[in-house]
């Protein structure tokens, strides 16, 4: 089943750079309820509104330094629970391939028998 990309509709005459802290405290929240499509969905409308301010993503100016710092943090904290989400797959992926393991290991005795 595929999921629709969720679009964050920006309010009128709304900051590109409250935009983006809009964005990305909602990838954070996707991404710790697991829903890593829309956080991937989420990330293309930021880039989108970084290329719309005709700037790379290390070149903010327009910015005030509070907007940045903010930006900075939600980016940091977005990039911890991503972190935090890969480790539980990759722990869930070592239990799924021991289970593998022990059931191969019984279908192999089980059918000495």
């Amino acid at each position: 089943m595929v999921e629709e990309c969720k679009n964050i509709a920006p309010a009128q005459g709304e900051d590109p750079a409250a935009r983006l802290c809009a964005l990305l405290t909602e990838q954070i929240a996707c991404a710790r309820q697991g829903n890593m499509g829309q956080v991937e969905c989420l990330g293309g409308q930021a880039d989108s509104i970084i290329v719309a301010m005709g700037l790379s993503p290390a070149d903010l100016l327009p910015m005030t330094e509070g907007q940045r710092n903010r930006l900075r943090r939600l980016y940091a904290e977005l990039v911890l629970v991503l972190n935090a989400e890969q480790a539980d797959v990759r722990t869930k992926l070592k239990q799924l391939q021991q289970v593998k393991r022990v059931v191969g290991v019984y279908n192999r005795k089980k059918q000495r028998r």
